[in-house]
């Protein structure tokens, strides 16, 4: 069984013109208790991941991180492919 997802790195990537927050990287580590299954992932958080009307400095990092587990989450589920529900021609 995995246990809680953790934090492994964070980062902000600042545009270095206008010193606007463009993204931010955030690391994420889990592994069984036994260590024979883990995961590692990057997730970039962009603005348009964020709560509407917010930008990165009025997010605590928490908020960050949860936006990033959250997406981990939806990349990694299964998606259900859709049925073809026209004839075959053949």
């Amino acid at each position: 069984m995995m246990n809680e997802t953790q934090l492994s790195s964070f980062n902000y990537q600042f545009d270095t013109n206008t010193g606007k927050c463009l993204y931010a990287q955030v690391g994420l580590h889990n592994e069984s208790a036994d260590s024979t299954e883990f995961v590692n992932a990057s997730i970039r958080v962009k603005p348009d991941d964020l709560p509407e009307g917010k930008d990165f400095m009025q997010l605590a990092m928490n908020d960050l991180i949860t936006i990033a587990k959250k997406k981990l989450a939806a990349d990694t589920a299964i998606k259900e492919e859709k049925q073809n529900t026209e004839p075959n021609n053949q």
